[in-house]
């Protein structure tokens, strides 16, 4: 799952990321039969294109998925529209990038002329095969806790039992399937592991699974959906908690299951919206169990990281599906943003274009007609976040020395 945050300034690429696993590799091997994700395009496709923040956030980036492809096995290969890459060609092609990026005697306008003539571009067909992508947003929760349960704060976030089973039924031939599937052990048969209602039935309580806890379930659902957050203690320290497992149940959205209950209408649906009822309605929190995924987490000193290993990067860190898009790629997302005021409201909406980096995934992120933009973390991100859900555009870039 997704989610993550933070981001440390990285410019040289000796010192581009914290890696507090081993970074996975991209599944080798063919592709699932059918069309391309990516298609190849002409950098003019995009327009007068302007980035619409300094490029320091993008440099950053790209430092820490040069260093992902660095730790990569020679054979892990990166699909862009039927082209494959090896890890290290894509590595030589982002420090080469990153070498750009941090040209001191280049202006802006240079770099990306100089990007566009040593690079190839690739649109993503979109959920229509034309190119339509929706764009969403997610964020850090800085959230309140307390390391011991008290009458304010009851509500437990758990790290990954120890009974959880990961089974790949790629290793059993009789299974005929390439699915891997969460589990438990009960009286000699492997069982699906518990549902978001089993667990908030107590299924966990008393096996010393408790990391922390918090004061509200709706602040620990939104820290699921969103992977990672912020939460300071009663003694002023904070901690950060990062995604570390999920159950292996299928992930539904609050958000459509209010509007199938006629509680919300579809064109007023956002995080905000979903909040306020719960607020205004707290009989109504088992409607949280129609979304049987749940998350674990771990305590982490950095990050957060995405699904490649690295801090992601606020603004510049994008979420896709893993199994559609090259991990770890830069790519230039064009959308609409909100402006938010002081207030953390909505004044107005302006157009965006920018170089975002591909390094997480969600469980909600599926197809080519889904990116999901990390905003960081706080209250002005929570704004931000929570609002987007916004027509794109999606182009992936393969870099010089990547071709």
């Amino acid at each position: 799952m997704k989610r993550l945050l933070a981001a440390v300034s990285l410019l040289v690429l000796g010192a581009c990321a914290h890696q507090p696993v081993k970074p996975p590799a991209p599944p080798l091997g063919p592709q699932p039969p059918g069309q391309p994700a990516l298609v190849p395009v002409a950098w003019s496709a995009l327009g007068s294109f302007a980035d619409d923040m300094d490029l320091e956030g993008f440099a950053e980036a790209c430092a820490a998925s040069a260093a992902y492809y660095a730790e990569l096995p020679a054979a892990a290969t990166f699909d862009f529209g039927g082209e494959k890459v090896s890890a290290k060609e894509m590595t030589e092609g982002m420090s080469g990038l990153c070498a750009l990026l941090q040209d001191p005697k280049a202006s802006t306008k240079d770099k990306l002329k100089r990007l566009q003539k040593s690079s190839h571009l690739f649109k993503s067909v979109g959920s229509d095969g034309a190119g339509a992508v929706v764009v969403t947003g997610y964020y850090e929760p800085w959230l309140e806790g307390r390391r011991t349960a008290d009458a304010r704060f009851d509500v437990p976030v758990y790290r990954r039992p120890d009974d959880m089973l990961i089974v790949d039924l790629s290793l059993f031939p009789a299974a005929k399937s390439q699915a891997r599937i969460v589990g438990r052990a009960e009286r000699g048969q492997v069982l699906p592991y518990f549902s978001r209602e089993d667990i908030a039935g107590g299924a966990l309580s008393g096996k010393g699974l408790e990391l922390l806890w918090l004061e509200d379930p709706v602040d620990l659902f939104f820290l699921q959906v969103q992977g990672s957050g912020r939460v300071t203690l009663d003694d002023g320290a904070t901690v950060r908690v990062q995604y570390d497992a999920q159950n292996g149940q299928p992930y539904r959205s609050i958000g459509k299951t209010l509007i199938d209950k006629g509680v919300l209408p579809a064109d007023q649906v956002s995080m905000q919206a979903i909040r306020k009822y719960f607020q205004d309605h707290p009989d109504k929190l088992d409607l949280l169990n129609a979304n049987a995924s749940y998350t674990f987490f771990r305590l982490e000193d950095d990050g957060p990281f995405g699904n490649i290993g690295v801090a992601l990067t606020p603004g510049r860190s994008i979420a896709t599906d893993a199994g559609v898009f090259p991990k770890g790629a830069p790519a230039v997302l064009k959308t609409r943003k909100p402006v938010i005021d002081a207030k953390g409201q909505v004044s107005g909406w302006e157009p965006m274009a920018r170089f975002v980096v591909n390094q997480d995934t969600g469980g909600a992120i599926v197809g080519p007609g889904r990116v999901d933009l990390f905003w960081g973390g706080g209250p002005q991100a929570e704004a931000a976040a929570g609002r987007m859900k916004e027509p794109g555009e999606l182009y992936f870039i393969l870099p010089a020395g990547g071709s």
